[in-house]
């Protein structure tokens, strides 16, 4: 049985709506790909045999402008994925195992499309460039960026068998109906890539399927955001994949580049607008994304977190990002990158310059010396493994402000 059955069976006796039971399968399947394909240099599937992978190297010389007819609808309105509630979901399998899920709640806002296009529409590229990987023709529609590497990108899906294999959710999900033995997977990968389109690094991404389409064709929005590697890049590079059969023992076929390609300079990315908060910590903020970094010398490393997180408008109104109670989530993708800053990608589309401020409430944690002074993350180990001697740990809790 695997686990996805076994999630399946435990939720039955619970009558878990199947909001519920789309989520926590959801997240179980997003932990398992993150694990087996996000961090490898050519991404390893350990639990599928690839059929074939063509590569989109996003370079051009020139941006259409113009209205992008469906594009912000899709990736910043409300229209295409519903918000949803929290949920707290406790469950145990018949091997006595315990599944404990928090399902944060995310609100999504209407977007206006003039307004989304006065802010980034000489920015935004509309693409139009398709790939086809066995029977599915992948095409890549449009893409926004900001000048920390957050953004989103639309493509299509067109599959004249209707996608067997694969279950599309009403939050946007695209999960693979795994008995063991069938099974479709269809996505893409996305990584930074120098003029040549050799690949540098990874980026993190989350992907929805718009909601509408056809038996045969679907829209997926890809948001991301970068791990390292932009400082060195000169383009992004789409990877497109069809999973048909599953094979423990399967590994990535070698890339085939599509002849062409089309261009995505990052030397074109939306401007950002810095932020300074308190005791050298900043921020910059885009219309689509946020970055924070913590001080030099911070003694955190990566190892500080926000449990509440907010834009406040000039008009008083504020954009919730994170939120402990009730528990929500209202950004796309956030991820620790370069330096150990914090990056947020939107599910909305907003005004910089309507920004008063962004506050951030939560905890870091590090290490102090006997004189109760915190020592610098990079200072307090050696070689990176080995904890100098004589330092011991400290909690401290964040409350930051930032404004221009």
């Amino acid at each position: 049985m695997t686990d996805r059955e076994r999630i399946r069976r435990a939720l039955e006796p619970l009558h878990a709506s199947d909001g519920t039971l789309e989520e926590v399968l959801e997240m179980i399947d997003r932990e398992k790909t993150v694990k087996t394909m996000k961090h490898t240099g050519r991404r390893t599937v350990r639990t599928a045999l690839i059929a074939a992978a063509l590569v989109l190297i996003l370079s051009v010389t020139a941006y259409a402008v113009g209205e992008h007819t469906g594009f912000f609808e899709t990736v910043f309105g409300n229209g295409d994925i519903a918000s949803w509630d929290t949920e707290h979901v406790t469950l145990t399998d018949e091997d006595g195992n315990v599944w404990k899920y928090d399902v944060a709640g995310q609100e999504r806002v209407p977007v206006d499309p003039e307004d989304a296009e006065a802010l980034v529409g000489d920015e935004t590229a509309s693409v139009g460039q398709s790939v086809t990987v066995q029977d599915v023709t992948f095409t890549v529609e449009d893409i926004v960026m900001d000048a920390n590497g957050m953004g989103v990108l639309t493509y299509t899906m067109e599959d004249p068998n209707g996608f067997p294999g694969t279950e599309f959710t009403e939050t946007g999900g695209m999960l693979t109906q795994d008995s063991g033995e069938v099974g479709t997977l269809r996505g893409a990968t996305l990584c930074f890539a120098d003029a040549n389109g050799k690949e540098i690094s990874f980026l993190d991404e989350n992907t929805i399927v718009a909601a509408g389409g056809t038996d045969t064709r679907k829209t997926v929005a890809m948001y991301f955001a970068p791990f390292e590697g932009m400082e060195e890049a000169e383009n992004l590079k789409l990877t497109f994949y069809v999973v048909k059969e599953h094979d423990p023992d399967a590994t990535l076929a070698a890339d085939v580049e599509a002849e062409g390609g089309v261009i995505f300079p990052l030397s074109q990315a939306v401007a950002v607008t810095p932020l300074t908060g308190p005791d050298g910590w900043s921020a910059s903020i885009s219309p689509v994304g946020l970055m924070i970094a913590p001080p030099e010398g911070n003694p955190y490393g990566q190892n500080y977190f926000f449990n509440d997180l907010a834009i406040h408008m000039t008009d008083g109104s504020e954009y919730v990002l994170k939120q402990a109670e009730p528990y929500m989530y209202n950004a796309m993708v956030g991820c620790v990158s370069e330096g150990f800053r914090t990056g947020f990608t939107f599910n909305r589309i907003i005004d910089p310059a309507q920004v008063e401020s962004v506050t951030a409430v939560g905890e870091g944690s590090g290490y102090e010396d006997a004189g109760g002074e915190a020592v610098p993350y990079e200072d307090a180990w050696i070689d990176g493994n080995t904890l100098q001697e004589g330092l011991t740990e400290m909690h401290d809790e964040l409350d930051l402000t930032f404004t221009k």
